[in-house]
């Protein structure tokens, strides 16, 4: 009789270990495909991050930032407002759809400093000397051919203007989900902060600055920040 339940005590154990260890699977997965917050590290419609991102970039009302990638523009939004009305966000970004999501979000927030610019992907489509500063958030890793949009930030940046970028390492939690058409170098979904390093320098950009961790995650902590300037001598971008 006592073997008996313990037999019966003994696969229930296992029954209840199997089932907990599916629920974990089950809810990693479920954060992973669901939503960015969580997944993908951060949310990009952050009051804190956007006074952050000013503060690292130098940058006080009045002044022209471009957002490298807006998504759908929540960010681009945030920064517009701080900076004021005679301030600037250029709000770049390659998907038709989004670029409609960015227009109607700075309407709806009343908004005239907001400027949508339809991006490719070999470069920001940002005038020459446009911009005091620039930013990117979680978006470097997508880039799928960096040498050439690297170069056109270059030249929107005025002498002596910031680039922020903010992104992560390829990450196990992100292995099944592929970025199409990137690098091979990457290693998987992410960008290693030495790559992006090496790349910005090869445009003409200079580091001045790395936080790590910045703003991670949920599942995502090993976030990191870069800051780059453009030489206060610069007047073009290297020639390839």
């Amino acid at each position: 009789m006592t073997q008996n339940f313990r037999r019966v005590d003994d696969h229930s154990l296992r029954c209840g270990r199997r089932a907990a260890a599916m629920a974990g699977l089950a809810a990693m997965a479920t954060l992973t495909l669901w939503s960015p917050y969580f997944a993908l590290a951060w949310g990009t419609d952050n009051q804190a991050m956007a006074g952050e991102i000013l503060d690292m970039l130098a940058i006080r009302p009045g002044a022209t930032v471009a957002e490298i990638g807006a998504g759908n523009g929540a960010m681009a939004v945030r920064i517009a407002k701080k900076l004021g009305p005679g301030g600037r966000v250029f709000a770049t970004e390659i998907d038709p759809a989004l670029v409609e999501q960015i227009r109607e979000r700075a309407r709806k927030a009343d908004l005239n400093n907001v400027t949508v610019v339809k991006a490719t992907s070999t470069g920001s489509g940002l005038p020459s000397d446009c911009c005091d500063a620039a930013y990117m958030i979680g978006v470097y890793h997508h880039i799928t051919d960096p040498a050439p949009t690297d170069v056109s930030i270059f030249r929107a940046l005025k002498p002596g203007a910031r680039l922020l970028i903010n992104d992560f390492p390829p990450t196990i939690w992100l292995a099944l989900f592929k970025v199409k058409g990137v690098p091979a170098n990457r290693g998987g979904h992410g960008v290693p902060d030495d790559i992006v390093i090496n790349e910005m320098t090869a445009a003409g950009f200079r580091e001045t600055k790395e936080t790590r961790p910045w703003h991670p995650g949920f599942l995502i902590r090993d976030t990191y920040c870069l800051v780059f300037s453009k030489p206060e001598d610069s007047k073009t971008a290297p020639q390839k």
